[in-house]
């Protein structure tokens, strides 16, 4: 049994200096010569550190003063296709001058989506707008670094040629706009 051990412990003891010397090759190896031998360009094996233990990530960035506002505004009834519709919602705090938008999160509803419907977020008279045609509720950064104190609107339509069919009836609509204050 003792010999079987010995022998056991030898067989992978070779194994891994093989792996040790296949892994030096592949890792220092740039070339094969004519003869067909790996050439190893250092003589020493390569040290493989193993992975850190226990690390933890680095803190976040120190950020500056925030605020936020949220606006809530009643979306309009679809009745017909091709026409534009427009939820506004006002700002009823006052945003610090110089404030910029780091997040914008909204949520719209409808009795239900037409075939059809289309929606997008603008900001500040569609100067940038946003898709949410596929998401009735999320967040983005696509607005980041714009003013905070410039009001949003919600832009929807039905695209089609053929009736509307039953009107869509218009829920209550919100956005909530997280902002960086100045300095």
């Amino acid at each position: 049994m003792a010999l079987l051990r010995t022998a056991l412990v030898a067989t992978l003891g070779l194994a891994l200096a093989g792996t040790v010397v296949a892994q030096t090759r592949v890792d220092r190896t740039l070339s094969v010569p004519a003869t067909g031998a790996p050439a190893i360009v250092a003589p020493h094996a390569a040290v493989i550190a193993p992975p850190p233990q226990n690390t933890l990530p680095p803190p976040p960035a120190p950020r500056g003063p925030s605020g936020s506002y949220a606006a809530d505004a009643m979306g309009a009834t679809i009745l017909a296709k091709n026409a534009d519709y427009e939820t506004t919602f006002s700002i009823s705090t006052p945003v610090p001058p110089g404030a910029t938008i780091s997040n914008v999160s909204w949520r719209y509803g409808l009795s239900e989506k037409p075939v059809g419907f289309e929606a997008v977020l603008c900001w500040n008279n569609r100067q940038r707008c946003w898709n949410v045609t596929n998401n009735a509720s999320g967040s983005t950064g696509a607005f980041n670094g714009k003013d905070a104190a410039q009001p949003f609107t919600l832009h929807y339509r039905v695209k089609g040629g053929s009736q509307l069919g039953p009107p869509a009836r218009g829920e209550m609509n919100q956005v909530i706009v997280t902002y960086q204050l100045p300095g």
